[in-house]
């Protein structure tokens, strides 16, 4: 799909006056800051809106409305930055906006369920919070007045109802430029900055304070309740996501509507009330508490002002000994939220630091199941709590020649164990179920759902339903991390200095008792056992760095917990940070033969996904990445390899291990097999996509260098033309601008410009950074002869000439080599349904059983 993609260059509305300036930040962002510090890149951050628009969109109107929006509100300049270990919002002037725009409208078959699958990987596309605009827009055309497009924001600047706000405004915006008019849009009177700094004003500061107390008194002696899992909690940072959705029928959710109007409720409260009831059944428990989230937006000032308002309320319930009606416990939930609300004004975080429940790493605080409310774009007249209209939405905001037909989100991922979504849309009530699938099957959230309908069914008087099958909106995993998508991850990667362990305890020691203000703190003692926070770790976490110059990651911090645990992260003798990542599990067929490939430099570990159901849903498929720097003691390709050994004898310490890799991946699936083999383990298949033998050209004697230069080049030259003739002219511009972001000469130009403030910032210089090191690496990589079985796929662009190795130069060093030509050019061919489909066909006649 690459091929369809146009990145367009950002165009300018009115420019806002001043320079860039600094604000505090709100309690919502420093939170969101801290999880951010935790889990870089972490998707379940983000709010990635899918915004349905019927007529035909004009790419420069669509990109100058958006312009005029971030010109608009000051959130969508903002990014977050630390300063002494605390987090500041910096608002800048005038900034670009991330766009592109592809078009969908040529393929055949069903073009919207290719614009989800894109949609679904734009949402987890990772920020950099110290860069604005912490926003970008992409256009899926979808047909002749059909499009899709897709407004992703990392929660710090936007929450769900910000993105309401900004559809409302865009279509008003794009109308008025459309005709040659302009925006008649009412001027803000206030910006989130002020919101930021009304939430410490005296008064705002008392009421929050009282709040705090009604949380610690309802809180206390609070144990979380947690849903039964199927499988064991596993340490690490990194969770797998999936989610999934039950439309509920029309009648019930009338009656659903009419049973909530008659009891004084709303169909929240009624819901929470079926879903309570359900969890008390399941797990035996009387005192139940569950998260939800308030709009926190309750001035009318705030309405219209994007920003991140959003708080999470603790709704505790008992349900006794079972004797109460429905219609008792519809009120006593309706009670608890009412009374939730009227204290919202404490911070969670402040609320969990208040309780200091035991953190172990590995669970939510205080609640590990949250059900909330979608806001929709007919929900005008309160967003303080829980807006919710009494008719079905009417998102079919219109002006000019485009109309908004439907405001969707993608499944991000969320921070609890069991996250529900009840959203009314036009076809009636949703409820999605998004769930850690390292803790729960599939059937499992299946039953959850099953349940909520029955027990919804029995509350409304209504008939129970037959056994029906739920829908599957997202199948995928998703990882927080920073491009991951599941796994696990073990501590970091240590950074090499000249402090050792028994240099680094007494100044970790000294820094740990003075910020807790305890002497005699032991290195043994729990940081938030001992009374820190979140905050405060942050603030430790800088004086460490200042005073050892070393870089820590914030949640290695969590991780470790005491002074003795982080003085030996830190002193190398935890292993190097690792994100296994399982493409498909397989445990009903228990010693199947799987792959595990190696993907160091790629950024997307979700690219191997249509290899791994070519060779069989049945098969485990594993990505394998080492934390995305290369420490410095890493200096040596083989080195790299090692630790990548290790980590595979970690995750998989007995059995066959297949390995993949492509590019320059594939040198370190070659060096990393070779030593797994000459360890003793074995190692059935290398499989070497689109890889050349690093030194090949190198190594050739001049005239043979020159002939081979000659040849790969002519037939490069002549692949393109081929795919040019077939594809159109686009194509060759999709390759010179792949290209020319790949070339570190263009990469340095534009690094100089941004940094003079001349040029946005590239959002892929991480990825190419790696590329870098890692093909620094290759080209001072010697192979050694490896006897096990290679594999060899070359996509048809890589030329075939008399002058040219037809094992792309590994001839030398794989005494058992294969190779395959797989049609398309690129690694977009090798990753192709077509590509994978052949590569799987080769692997099983190589005899993988």
């Amino acid at each position: 799909m690459r091929h369809f993609t146009q990145e367009t260059p950002a165009l300018t509305g009115e420019p806002v006056a001043g320079a860039d300036f600094t604000a505090r930040c709100s309690h919502s962002q420093t939170r969101f800051w801290l999880l951010d510090q935790l889990r870089p890149g972490d998707p379940s951050l983000h709010v990635a809106a899918r915004w349905r628009i019927a007529g035909r969109l004009d790419a420069d109107t669509l990109v100058r409305s958006f312009r005029l929006l971030l010109d608009r509100h000051e959130a969508l300049r903002t990014s977050i930055v630390a300063e002494g270990g605390r987090p500041v919002q910096r608002i800048a002037g005038p900034v670009p906006l991330p766009f592109s725009e592809i078009d969908l409208s040529g393929l055949p078959g069903d073009r919207l369920e290719e614009a989800l699958t894109l949609a679904d990987a734009e949402a987890g596309k990772p920020f950099d919070l110290t860069r604005a605009p912490l926003l970008r827009v992409t256009l899926l055309r979808l047909g002749r007045g059909d499009s899709l497009l897709l407004v992703t924001a990392h929660h710090s600047i936007c929450d769900g109802w910000s993105m309401v706000v900004l559809a409302r405004e865009f279509i008003a915006v794009y109308g008025a430029l459309i005709r040659g008019q302009a925006p008649n849009l009412p001027p803000q009177a206030l910006h989130y900055a002020d919101f930021a700094e009304w939430e410490i004003s005296p008064a705002v500061a008392a009421a929050a304070e009282r709040d705090l107390a009604f949380w610690a008194r309802s809180l206390r002696d609070l144990t979380p309740l947690e849903w039964p899992p199927d499988h064991p909690r596993r340490p690490g940072r990194e969770r797998r996501i999936a989610a999934r959705s039950r439309r509920i029928p029309t009648e019930l959710g009338l009656r659903m509507s009419a049973c909530a109007r008659e009891h004084g409720a709303t169909v929240f409260a009624l819901a929470c009330t079926v879903l309570l009831g359900i969890l008390g059944t399941r797990t035996g428990r009387g005192d139940v508490a569950i998260g939800t989230q308030v709009l926190g937006r309750d001035e009318v000032d705030l309405e219209g002002i994007v920003g991140s308002f959003v708080n999470t309320l603790v709704l505790r319930t008992d349900l006794g000994a079972g004797g109460a009606s429905f219609a008792e416990r519809l009120a006593a939930t309706r009670q608890t939220i009412l009374d939730a609300c009227d204290h919202a004004l404490a911070p969670f975080d402040r609320v969990v630091q208040a309780l200091a429940p035991c953190r172990d790493g590995l669970r939510p605080p205080l609640v590990s199941v949250n059900f909330r409310l979608r806001p929709t774009v007919e929900a005008t007249q309160s967003a303080g709590a829980f807006p919710e209209p009494d008719t079905a939405p009417r998102e079919r905001m219109a002006c000019g020649p485009i109309r908004l037909t439907g405001l969707d989100y993608a499944a991000t991922g969320s921070f609890f164990d069991i996250d529900l979504e009840l959203a009314l849309t036009e076809a009636g009530w949703l409820l999605t179920c998004e769930y850690d699938s390292g803790l729960y099957e599939a059937r499992t959230i299946a039953g959850l759902l099953d349940d909520f309908e029955r027990s919804a069914c029995a509350a409304v008087g209504m008939r129970l339903p037959d056994p029906i099958p739920f829908a599957e909106t997202a199948g995928r995993s998703s990882a927080t991390g920073a491009a991951n998508r599941a796994g696990a991850a073990t501590a970091a990667d240590p950074a090499a200095d000249h402090h050792s362990p028994d240099d680094l305890l007494p100044v970790l020691r000294e820094i740990w008792r003075e910020m807790l203000g305890q002497p005699d703190l032991t290195d043994e003692d729990d940081f938030f056992a001992s009374g820190g926070h979140s905050l405060l770790a942050a603030r430790v976490v800088a004086r460490i760095e200042a005073a050892t110059g070393r870089h820590v990651p914030l949640w290695s911090f969590f991780e470790a917990g005491t002074v003795a645990r982080l003085c030996a992260l830190l002193g190398g003798e935890e292993p190097a940070g690792v994100r296994h990542h399982a493409l498909q599990e397989a445990p009903q067929a228990e010693g199947r033969p799987g792959f595990t490939a190696i993907h160091h430099a790629a950024a997307d570990q979700e690219l191997f996904r249509p290899l791994a159901e070519a060779l069989g849903e049945d098969r485990p498929f594993a990505t394998i990445q080492l934390e995305s720097r290369l420490p410095p003691q890493e200096d040596t390709l083989q080195r790299l390899a090692g630790a990548y050994r290790e980590a595979i004898d970690a995750a998989q310490p007995e059995g066959a291990i297949r390995l993949v890799g492509f590019c320059r991946s594939g040198v370190l699936a070659f060096e990393t097999a070779r030593q797994l083999a000459a360890a003793g383990r074995d190692v059935p298949l290398v499989v070497l996509i689109d890889c050349w033998e690093p030194g090949y050209f190198r190594r050739l004697r001049p005239l043979a260098q020159l002939r081979a230069r000659t040849a790969y080049r002519r037939g490069r030259l002549a692949a393109l033309l081929r795919h040019a003739r077939r594809d159109g002219a686009g194509y060759i511009a999709s390759r010179a601008g792949l290209w020319l972001r790949a070339n570190p000469a263009w990469r340095g130009l534009l690094r100089g410009l941004h940094r003079i403030g001349l040029a946005s910032a590239n959002p892929e210089e991480a990825f190419w950074r790696v590329t870098d090191e890692l093909d620094a690496l290759a080209l001072a990589y010697t192979p050694q002869p490896y006897a096990g079985p290679v594999l060899i796929v070359r996509s048809e662009s890589i030329p075939v000439a008399a002058a040219l190795d037809p094992m792309l130069g590994w001839r030398a060093y794989a005494e058992r080599a294969e190779t395959l030509t797989i049609p398309g050019f690129g690694h977009e061919g090798a990753f192709s349904l077509t590509g994978c489909r052949v590569m799987a066909a080769k692997i099983h006649l190589m005899g993988w059983r």
